[in-house]
């Protein structure tokens, strides 16, 4: 907190909305709070990828509640404290660490995206979407495959394809590169700014401190309402290389 910052500390998550890709019904959806119910958008779907971070969620049996982590930049050197709403701590340290942990309990690594996307006025606005499970191995493919373009251009999910895993079905989303416009890009970049200053603020935090801010606006039902039964992902699909970022 400074003079010129009052809010450094308390400053909340700038994102609008925060999309997932919801591998059962083969769609990008959000939870409505207000309405208290997911909102399906279909399956073509364009952003612009802002910044990516990652973090832990999932459904917690033992105490009936969902499990939620602190959000890092590189899992390979930074500490995720997992936590269920009703269980208290279950897991801390690294991830390659505490994945085995993780899993046991209920927990999965999520890819969360900070993008910019259009809402429904047509102007850009900042949010965030979630890829986990078989999802998060399709996003970190794609990722792989076009790095040096990921912050140049945009990104659509056009459909979906399927896998199967035992008696259960998985839906993958198909993923593209896509053209932006130079007056879009810069509206991009406006809104970038506005989530480096947001998260310059929240990386500076203990992983405590991050972790309960988390939990501050990230509510329970929330986590609840993203929840899926089903494999976290075929296991040749996704590496422990290929998720620190």
């Amino acid at each position: 907190m400074s003079r010129s910052n009052p809010q450094e500390n308390g400053t909340p998550n700038p994102s609008t909305r925060w999309f997932e890709w919801n591998g059962e019904g083969g769609a990008v959806r959000y939870y409505d709070k207000d309405a208290k119910k997911n909102v399906d958008v279909g399956a073509d779907f364009t952003f612009i990828l802002l910044d990516e971070l990652g973090s832990v969620r999932g459904w917690h049996d033992a105490s009936q509640s969902g499990i939620y982590s602190n959000e890092v930049k590189d899992t390979r050197a930074d500490v995720l404290i997992v936590k269920a709403f009703k269980g208290g701590t279950l897991a801390e340290g690294l991830y390659k660490d505490i994945k085995d942990r993780v899993n046991a309990v209920g927990g999965q690594f999520n890819a969360n995206c900070y993008i910019a996307f259009k809402n429904g006025g047509g102007k850009l606005a900042l949010g965030s979407i979630r890829f986990k499970g078989a999802a998060l191995g399709a996003w970190m493919e794609f990722r792989k495959e076009n790095r040096a373009a990921l912050f140049e251009k945009g990104v659509r999910i056009h459909g979906f394809t399927e896998g199967k895993k035992g008696r259960i079905t998985y839906r993958m989303p198909v993923l593209a590169l896509t053209e932006v416009s130079t007056e879009t890009n810069e509206a991009a970049i406006a809104l970038d700014k506005q989530l480096q200053a947001y998260l310059a603020g929240y990386l500076k935090k203990t992983k405590r401190d991050q972790v309960e801010a988390v939990g501050k606006h990230v509510s329970d039902e929330d986590v609840a309402a993203g929840f899926e039964e089903g494999p976290p992902h075929p296991a040749s699909q996704i590496t422990d290389d290929d998720i620190p970022f």
